[in-house]
């Protein structure tokens, strides 16, 4: 009778054991890869700045020149060295786990490019951003991606590369707050800075 109790409990435990969830341990940082669709990867043309500038209809003749609103500051005071925001300066708005630029954002830098190309005396700083998905390795490599893809676009644009840095702050300095595609999407950018 003993034995058969016994046989009971352990064979209880047993399916309580099998039957309990399991919690994931995630893999080490080091381990992890971004996830990525090979059959879309080999499908997606090489990124190359000069083809997008050559066959981009939107040139900065296009736009008339920036003028300032009331008091809205422009920039730096003179030999500051700051990095400061300045409103003339559009932000780039990436898609999910994207660094190309699409339509939209290759014509809001072609407006930076223009007012870039007005204020030569001026030093840029690409901020890339993300949004809070993904490790923090991969994020920062990601914003950094944006980051170059915009530099790259400027560049082919006529502005000298030595007034162009680039940077990278992941996912840790969110425009907006909050989950969700509606907070997201405001995440995954570039920014600018500029000084002089």
């Amino acid at each position: 009778m003993k034995k058969l109790q016994l046989s009971l409990v352990l064979l209880c435990a047993a399916v309580l054991t099998a039957c309990s969830p399991r919690v994931a341990q995630p893999p080490p940082l080091d381990e992890l890869e971004p996830p990525m669709d090979e059959s879309a990867m080999s499908m997606a043309p090489e990124y190359d700045g000069d083809a997008i500038a050559e066959a981009n209809p939107f040139t900065t003749d296009a736009y008339p020149p920036y003028e300032p609103q009331g008091d809205i500051p422009l920039g730096p005071r003179t030999g500051s060295g700051e990095w400061v925001e300045d409103p003339a300066l559009e932000t780039v708005y990436f898609g999910y786990d994207q660094f190309q630029l699409d339509e939209d954002a290759t014509r809001t830098l072609a407006r930076n490019a223009q007012y870039l190309q007005r204020n030569p005396n001026l030093r840029v700083r690409i901020e890339g951003h993300c949004d809070e998905r993904g490790t923090d390795q991969y994020n920062l490599a990601l914003g950094e991606n944006r980051s170059l893809s915009v530099r790259e676009y400027l560049v082919s644009s006529g502005i000298d590369p030595s007034r162009i840095d680039v940077f990278s702050y992941g996912e840790y300095e969110p425009a907006v707050q909050g989950t969700g595609e509606s907070a997201w999407r405001w995440n995954r950018r570039a920014e600018f800075k500029v000084s002089n």
